[in-house]
């Protein structure tokens, strides 16, 4: 195995969608965020959920079963997208587009089993380290400066935990993509070996992702909430535009990174396609 750069997994990240862009355009933009915005706009309330005078009136009861619905199903479109990229990225264009979505639909559904899972993991240990923080506070006690100190901490240590366990298994949607298997035991199981000797490194690569996202999301949050502001910032057309560009400015570059930053981890770290896509 390759020794970990993250030089190289970056500048294997960036060159991914090369030779293919319109495709994975398609599947990242067209299925993965424009679909899911239509879907949300036209069946899960998003026009609803710019008009607070809807939702005072009894909206948000109303949306209940088919606001979930929508998410599963905007989910398995989103992250469809994710592997089907990766399929058409590490196949060296022996995959068609249509292909390609065909595995990443069906790769989606249990990797969404799986979210659910790792979701109520997450709650329960959430729940142990915080509950007993939290305890007196409970029996009607005040919180102390002790307290308040112990709950960043934990919170901090909770958050680094989530941080470790993303660089373990950030190479799980690659390797399945690559091996074309939909069993997630298998990429969580090589992800996992591949990541052992480079987790810290990978750890402070996202790290450093995260330090620059904040502050670019930041520059795009006040530019979107400008352009609102200056629109009077009352609901209607022109929040709802506003709310979809502010929608595309964060999604887009957020697709890209998530297909892009594990490839790269994928490639630098040896284990990428057998078809040296990246060369």
């Amino acid at each position: 195995m390759n020794r970990f750069s993250i030089g190289q997994a970056w500048s294997y990240a960036t060159s991914f969608f090369a030779g293919q862009g319109a495709n994975h355009a398609i599947a990242l933009i067209g299925v993965g965020i424009v679909a899911p915005l239509v879907i949300q706009f036209a069946l899960g309330g998003g026009a609803m959920m710019a008009d607070p005078m809807s939702l005072a009136a009894g909206g948000m009861a109303a949306m209940g079963g088919l606001a979930i619905l929508t998410s599963l199903i905007n989910y398995v479109l989103q992250t469809g997208s994710y592997f089907a990229s990766w399929r058409m990225g590490l196949s060296n264009g022996s995959e068609t587009l249509g292909s390609a979505l065909g595995f990443g639909f069906i790769a989606a559904l249990p990797t969404l089993l799986l979210m659910i899972a790792v979701v109520l993991v997450l709650v329960l240990i959430g729940f142990v380290v915080f509950g007993s923080a939290l305890a007196p506070l409970a029996m009607g006690g005040q919180p102390g400066a002790g307290t308040s100190a112990i709950m960043l901490l934990l919170m901090l240590l909770f958050f680094l935990f989530l941080i470790w366990l993303a660089a373990r298994f950030c190479c799980t949607g690659p390797v399945m993509a690559d091996q074309r298997t939909f069993n997630v035991l298998t990429g969580l199981g090589e992800s996992w070996k591949m990541t052992a000797a480079s987790q810290w490194k990978i750890f402070g690569y996202f790290i450093l992702l995260g330090i620059a996202l904040f502050v670019v999301f930041l520059i795009l949050g006040m530019i979107v909430g400008v352009s609102m502001f200056a629109g009077g910032g009352m609901p209607g057309g022109g929040s709802i535009v506003a709310i979809l560009i502010g929608a595309l400015l964060l999604s887009i570059p957020m697709a890209y990174l998530q297909v892009g930053v594990p490839a790269g981890i994928y490639r630098a770290l040896g284990e990428g396609s057998k078809s040296d896509v990246f060369a």
